[in-house]
């Protein structure tokens, strides 16, 4: 870990390069988040857990998610809670990039993007000379030029209000002087993060859980035809459609999907364990439940919990029956972040040192880091190599926008207002 911190710079070079594979990227911020929540440590103690904790081992999840090369483990792992026999596996994976498609990786690896270099910038500039300012991806602003219509339709409008009440309970914390008020304020600028977060990856989220359907259901006969005609078709719209606006079949397909998706396949990492999201919230060794959910005791905490969960301890620690609500999910989240408030391994590691020391090094330069591939090379002891996948999209014309998109021209720096200062 630097002794350096984070700075606004840091966070926007980080954020604004275009040139890293989607998996590379998403190792970078989570490394960075890791760096981030340590320097909040530095004001805050590590007591209690803070919302860059969390990002750090997400963030991680989302770069394996991403990594769609031969032996990938996320696909070998989806391949074995489908039951796929490994014979199979080869065949899996082609179908499986059919489905997923290049908008996956680029859609997800976008959001994760812009929504690192809000929190974080937020972060970073809570203690400084501007402490009531964040940076944002605004293609909505009059003050920025017309956004490619991927832009918008990936990143949601989200209430401000939440960063502007997790930044001044932040600032609260580092005033309080119990341990247990301090524990409290920090909770509640946890949820308000992920309440704005949330929001803002609602969409990139419905597109990267429904892209499976649409693609069997909408795009793949679209895509014959357009090989027949020589007529090109705007796939991204129809991957990106609100679901309520799709036809019957497809919104029905979508709902099976996700729910089956959610209650089977998809887990929250964490440096314990992976929290399977589909099955009831359960508490980690040395957490006792009677004592994370005693009343929360000041208002304004208590009233952002309220929310999106209520005291009937059972019903809020329910697992989740559909990832793609928001309204679900934040349920869960906030009730994950009050059993996990006192886990301090959240605060570890994400990588292994000599990975971390090649990433921060590789930051510390403003270079795009060297790709998975060539770390383990450069020192077997790491590992096995492993390649990095690239999909053909130039095959697929909005996809290739994406993938080649530069949202540095679409940034603004938004005040808070002068109740942060």
């Amino acid at each position: 870990m630097s002794d350096t911190p984070m700075t606004a710079d840091d966070v926007l070079r980080i954020a604004a390069y275009k040139d890293r594979s989607p998996a590379l990227e998403a190792m970078v911020i989570a490394h960075s988040y890791h760096r981030v929540a340590g320097d909040l440590a530095a004001h805050l103690g590590r007591d209690a857990t803070n919302w860059y904790c969390y990002a750090t081992w997400t963030s991680k999840a989302v770069g394996e998610s991403l990594d769609l090369s031969p032996g990938s483990p996320f696909i070998e792992d989806v391949g074995r809670r489908l039951g796929v026999p490994q014979r199979f596996m080869r065949v899996f994976r082609a179908a499986l990039l059919t489905l997923l498609g290049p908008s996956y990786r680029l859609g997800l690896a976008l959001a994760n993007r812009a929504i690192f270099l809000e929190t974080a910038s937020l972060a970073v500039n809570l203690w400084n000379d501007t402490p009531d300012r964040y940076l944002k991806v605004s293609p909505e602003s009059g003050l920025t030029p017309t956004p490619p219509r991927f832009l918008t339709d990936l990143l949601a409008d989200a209430d401000e209000r939440y960063l502007k009440d997790a930044a001044q309970l932040l600032v609260e914390a580092r005033e309080a002087t119990d341990p247990a008020d301090r524990a409290e304020l920090m909770l509640g600028a946890n949820i308000a993060l992920s309440a704005y977060e949330q929001a803002r990856a609602q969409k990139a989220l419905e597109l990267v859980l429904y892209r499976p359907v649409r693609w069997l259901t909408r795009v793949s006969w679209r895509s014959l035809r357009s090989l027949v005609t020589r007529r090109p078709f705007p796939r991204f719209r129809l991957y990106s459609a609100r679901h309520e606006d799709q036809p019957w079949l497809t919104r029905l397909l979508e709902s099976a999907w996700s729910s089956l998706y959610t209650r089977h396949m998809f887990a929250v990492r964490t440096p314990l364990s992976d929290v399977k999201v589909g099955r009831p919230l359960t508490a980690p060794a040395g957490v006792d439940l009677a004592e994370v959910w005693a009343p929360i005791r000041n208002e304004k905490v208590r009233k952002l919990a309220e929310e999106f969960i209520t005291e009937d301890q059972e019903a809020s620690m329910a697992g989740v029956t559909d990832w793609v609500s928001y309204r679900d999910r934040m349920r869960f989240i906030v009730s994950y972040f009050r059993v996990y408030q006192t886990v301090s391994a959240l605060y570890d590691a994400p990588f292994a040192k000599e990975i971390s020391e090649g990433l921060a090094e590789e930051m510390k330069r403003g270079l795009v880091p060297q790709a998975v591939g060539d770390m383990f090379a450069g020192n077997p002891g790491l590992g096995r190599p492993r390649g990095v996948y690239r999909y053909p999209s130039e095959t697929d014309p909005d996809a290739y926008e994406m993938e080649h998109f530069d949202f540095e021209p679409f940034l603004e720096a938004i005040p808070l207002g002068p109740d942060t200062k």
